[in-house]
């Protein structure tokens, strides 16, 4: 029995021996690498910004599990974090990486740090409304570096500054009318993003509408006046200046309806120029024409008796020539009665005793001349008994005869559209007599008005101007309207003819 004990205490002694002889001490060694603004920290390790204590070595018996280190991350610059690791034996979550050392060798962790804040970013000051441009104030910042703002509109990006957002104009000029979200977005070097707050911005392209008052094409005053409508609700304010055909000049304010005057210190081709804005800079430009013409039109007696001639009874006739680089017209006035239109040439029967006649020649800025004679008509010869009377001297000339009847008028309106009818509508009336009178227009919420002149029978052309309330009519309607023109002309004798023509204006 005794033998036997011995023999397994000394069994166990050889199985004790055998296991040390068979274990193994082992070394390992974990390092770790940092990139970026942060630091790893663990038992034996500090690395990263400014610490080098990058790597830990262990050693112990191979016959027993492998020692373990947990990393944690720390940043060392505010915004950063830890975004990812290389080399972890296990990640729990982002700030713990665990490592088993490796049996030997190196077992090296990568660990990753960067930027992790988005930008601040805020639309600090905009307008309601913009047009082609659209003007913002954005302040925008971040931990690190603001690499760009982009300028949004419905979510869609129209634009990027990389620089200067406080005071940004961007092109906003394919951006349809209406009411639109307008936001900005500012990135860093990482790509994170923020976005402002959205506001609702007006976006209008619409130029204003002018009209001008009915502006003179010549004229021949010192200081010539204009004025212009704007029938729109889009219009917030003009600049106006009277300049040199081809010259530049500052404009300077005016409103419409107002009269718009400059002096015009010499005769030429002069502008009229009026530049109405909206309240996003949305510019409408009207440049008229004018000509200042201060100079008479030159004219003389062709025909006719001389001044202060004595002269028989019977048909007396003048006759003149006049020339003017403008259109030239004529009102001939005989013995101070109301003026007429005439041509060249003005023919009458005065009766006897003293008279004048007078022939005012007109151009188109206002110059006038005025040519003028004197004369005697002879009492008529006493017809002797059993003479003949002759024309017009008893009961069987012309004297007796009373002429009743009324002069045969017509009315004719060539084709024309709305925007031409802005600025005259024009229209053709015929008399086959001399004759005098007006001619009205009405429809569709429209009124023209005229008179005419007719010395002799023929057609007189004319043009008859709107008013501004008719002018703003007009900027209204949408459908060709119906108008209704009536003449009523007078001959000399005071018989009366009249005309009624229905016509309609292309749009």
């Amino acid at each position: 029995m005794k033998k036997i004990l011995i023999t397994a205490a000394a069994l166990v002694a050889f199985l004790f021996v055998t296991q040390q002889a068979q274990a193994a001490q082992v070394t390992g060694e974990v390092k770790v690498v940092v990139y970026g603004n942060g630091k790893l920290f663990s038992n034996g390790i500090e690395c990263g910004y400014g610490s080098t204590d990058c790597s830990e070595s262990m050693t112990w018996d191979d016959s027993g599990p492998a020692p373990s280190l947990s990393i944690y991350p720390h940043p060392t610059k505010a915004g950063w974090g830890i975004t990812s690791w290389s080399g972890c034996s296990s990640l729990p979550h982002m700030n713990d990486c665990r490592v088993s050392f490796p049996a030997s060798g190196t077992r090296i962790v990568h660990a990753y740090f960067f930027d992790v804040a988005s930008p601040v970013v805020r639309i600090a000051g905009y307008s309601d409304w913009a047009g082609d441009q659209m003007n913002l104030n954005v302040e925008a910042s971040d931990n690190e570096t603001v690499t760009k703002v982009e300028y949004l509109v419905d979510d869609e990006v129209i634009a990027t500054r990389t620089g200067d957002y406080f005071n940004s104009e961007i092109d906003t000029s394919e951006v349809p009318e209406g009411t639109h979200m307008v936001k900005v977005r500012a990135w860093d070097g990482n790509q994170n993003s923020a976005d402002s707050i959205a506001y609702g911005i007006n976006f209008d392209h619409t130029k204003p509408e002018v009209l001008l008052d009915s502006p003179a094409e010549f004229t021949n005053e010192d200081s010539p006046g204009f004025s212009f409508d704007a029938p729109g609700e889009d219009y917030w304010w003009a600049d106006c200046a009277i300049r040199k055909a081809g010259e530049t000049k500052e404009l300077t304010g005016c409103g419409y309806g107002e009269p718009y005057s400059e002096a015009v210190p010499e005769e030429g081709h002069w502008e009229f120029v009026v530049e109405a804005s909206d309240r996003v800079g949305n510019k409408t430009t009207v440049v008229h024409d004018f000509l200042v013409d201060r100079t008479a039109p030159e004219a003389s007696f062709s025909a006719g008796p001389p001044d202060g001639s004595l002269l028989e009874p019977g048909e007396v006739k003048f006759a003149w020539s006049a020339s003017d680089r403008l259109e030239l017209t004529g009102l001939c006035r005989w013995d101070g009665a109301e003026a007429s239109p005439c041509d060249a040439t003005s023919t009458a029967r005065p009766a006897a005793g003293q008279h004048k006649f007078e022939v005012t020649i007109t151009d188109q800025a206002g110059n006038t001349t005025t040519l003028s004679r004197s004369f005697t008509v002879k009492e008529p010869a006493v017809p002797q008994p059993g003479q003949d009377p002759g024309p017009g001297d008893g009961p069987g000339g012309n004297a007796g005869n009373v002429d009743r009847k009324s002069p045969g008028v017509r009315i004719a309106a060539p084709r024309q559209s709305l925007k031409s009818l802005r600025r005259a509508l024009k229209l053709r009336v015929a008399c086959d007599e001399g004759c005098s009178g007006s001619v009205v227009v009405r429809g569709s919420g429209l009124k023209f008005s005229g008179r005419i002149h007719l010395m002799n029978a023929g057609v007189a052309k004319l043009k008859l101007r709107p008013t501004a309330k008719v002018r703003r009519s007009l900027a209204s309607l949408n459908a060709r309207p119906s108008l209704i023109a009536k003449a009523r002309l007078k001959d000399e004798s005071g018989n009366t003819g009249r005309a009624t023509l229905k016509f309609r204006v292309a749009l």
